[in-house]
């Protein structure tokens, strides 16, 4: 026995384990704990696949047992997506994605069940006929897959377009870049996977091949990216002093700053006076190094009187910006506006209208002119 043949059963003990570290750390991830949930979850996903492979293909158990990972595959690119919208404090609407999710697995799960009739994987993949039910799986299988690879693009992509409020040192620039080389990576072992589903399990012994492949490489990549995750810090992405590890929280909090108020003028007379809310690259060393202060301090103000992160701070003010530019006789596009106070995306400037108006910036438009 070599360790390619008990990688399914390694693998799914490595990420039971993985799991309970993720949610049982206290810092690393911000103050949402519903990052490490959501974490955790696609990691233990990934640790009954790999269990429940070992199960199939070892202990041959009747298909009624097993299969559980082929009806929770579809959990992975969602789950993944919510992951990064968290991370990277996106506002989601979770409502709604909910129900689509919802409607997804209903129909995947009543395809499901046609195969509750055969006694065994062996009895399925002998329905090679050219609409046997072993072609239909295959079919649903690549749309499945293309669904995942689509939602991992997009979470690359997010988190490849979220600013950064925070200058990154190297450790941190490493861990970023680990983060995103892993999701490319993902993202091609989807494709491969989906390749080798359709080209090569048309055996038990490919199926078996496979299976042992994938967990073990699943294994380094979740491990990598969990790794990778739990040292790249939220606060990077909110500048809010909550997202800050308890240790370094609790290091400021006792720190020489008792009284923040009087470094909170401080700011709030630079960013409006200088307008430094208008640089779409501003970042929390910007106001540390101007007022020659830490960047916690800086960060600690701002969440104490503020009530907010540094990001939604810097945003307050660039929707009061926009405001004026939208309620002109002629006014540039939204896209144009969005640029001008300091946002680099329209979606970016549409989410932040919306946190700060509960409404778009083309429904304010609306009622602006209608209030003429």
């Amino acid at each position: 026995m070599n360790l390619l043949d008990i990688s399914p059963l390694l693998s799914s003990i490595l990420g039971l384990f993985l799991g309970i570290f993720i949610i049982s750390r206290t810092s690393g991830l911000g103050s949402d704990k519903r990052i490490r949930y959501v974490l955790s979850a696609l990691v233990f996903l990934y640790a009954y696949t790999s269990f429940d492979y070992y199960l199939l293909l070892k202990l041959d158990i009747n298909s009624v047992f097993s299969g559980g990972a082929y009806v929770l595959y579809h959990l992975i690119g969602p789950l993944f997506y919510y992951f990064i919208l968290l991370f990277t404090k996106t506002e989601v609407n979770l409502k709604k994605g909910m129900l689509i999710l919802i409607g997804y697995t209903a129909i995947r799960w009543t395809l499901f069940t046609l195969t509750l009739e055969y006694n065994s994987v062996k009895d399925i993949i002998a329905t090679t006929d050219t609409y046997g039910i072993w072609f239909w799986i295959e079919i649903e299988y690549i749309i499945t897959t293309a669904v995942n690879i689509v939602l991992l693009v997009l979470g690359y992509l997010k988190l490849k377009n979220t600013p950064l409020y925070l200058n990154l040192d190297k450790s941190l620039k490493l861990n970023y870049q680990w983060v995103k080389i892993v999701i490319i990576l993902c993202i091609l072992l989807q494709i491969i996977s989906g390749f080798n589903t359709v080209l090569n399990t048309d055996t038990l012994e490919n199926l078996e091949f496979y299976a042992k492949t994938e967990t073990l490489l699943l294994a380094v990549f979740f491990f990598i990216l969990a790794y990778s995750i739990m040292h790249f810090p939220v606060f990077a992405f909110t500048g809010a002093f909550e997202d800050l590890p308890e240790v370094t929280k609790k290091k400021y909090a006792k720190s020489s700053l008792s009284d923040s108020s009087e470094l909170f003028n401080q700011i709030e007379s630079m960013v409006s006076d200088e307008e430094l809310y208008l640089d779409y690259d501003i970042k929390l060393n910007t106001l540390a190094d101007k007022l020659d202060k830490s960047v916690h301090h800086i960060s600690q103000a701002i969440n104490q009187n503020a009530q907010t992160g540094f990001s939604d701070y810097i945003n307050k003010y660039r929707i009061e910006a926009a405001k004026p530019m939208l309620l002109v006789p002629k006014p540039n596009t939204i896209f144009a506006i969005a640029l001008d106070v300091g946002f680099n995306s329209k979606a970016a400037f549409y989410t932040a209208f919306r946190k700060n108006t509960n409404m778009t910036p083309t429904e304010f438009k609306k009622k602006g002119s209608a209030m003429k």
